[in-house]
């Protein structure tokens, strides 16, 4: 999935002169945290509402436009990039929101939130159905068994992600549409499945 394609398109930007009492009153009304400086069309900067707060700290003669305060070194993805690509970034450098550039020109910005409604999004989780663990060996083959043995449930299978499980397995998370999580574990565990059970990780103290 592409940031260009989660990506908000609807920017709320500020010039490097304007005021920080300007740029504190967006963030308000727009209830974001986070302004892209532009010239233009052109990205020179961010200003978040961490950095307003931290100049009225500051004693007189602190600095009062936009331009003085805002991050100029900033990190950017390209409308190429991939909600992957966002996420490392965000978690690793703890970032609120990435702008997004093309050729030198701001299109969009990605927030966390952004990336968390692509998440929900692949993993289908509204409506009703359960989640299942299924531990496979680390054999793309175990994975094509897998599947077609869901394909012979009576169930819908929403979304399937595998995942790295230690050093030679597979976890496969399993969301279907259906309440009847007993039902459909036991009908894989006859075809061979282990399917983890909350017993495998956690027991009352």
């Amino acid at each position: 999935m592409f940031v260009g394609r989660r990506m908000k398109r609807d920017l709320v930007t500020v010039p490097p002169g304007a005021a920080l009492e300007e740029a504190a009153r967006l963030l308000k009304a727009h209830r974001i945290h986070h302004l892209p400086v532009v010239d233009g069309e052109r990205l020179l900067g961010i200003v978040t509402d961490t950095d307003l707060r931290n100049e009225t700290l500051r004693a007189a003669g602190a600095p009062r436009t936009v331009g003085e305060v805002m991050t100029r070194d900033v990190v950017t993805l390209s409308p190429g990039d991939t909600i992957d690509d966002a996420m490392l970034i965000l978690s690793r450098q703890r970032f609120g929101a990435l702008p997004v550039v093309d050729g030198g020109r701001l299109v969009g910005i990605v927030a966390k939130a952004d990336v968390l409604a692509a998440l929900l999004e692949t993993l289908d989780i509204e409506g009703i159905g359960v989640r299942l663990e299924v531990i496979l060996p680390r054999e793309m083959g175990e994975g094509t068994r897998l599947a077609a043995a869901l394909g012979e449930l009576p169930v819908d299978v929403r979304s399937l992600v595998l995942a790295p499980h230690g050093a030679d397995q597979y976890a496969a998370f399993v969301r279907v549409g259906t309440i009847d999580a007993a039902g459909v574990r036991e009908r894989l565990r006859g075809k061979g499945f282990t399917v983890a059970d909350l017993s495998d990780f956690y027991e009352p103290g």
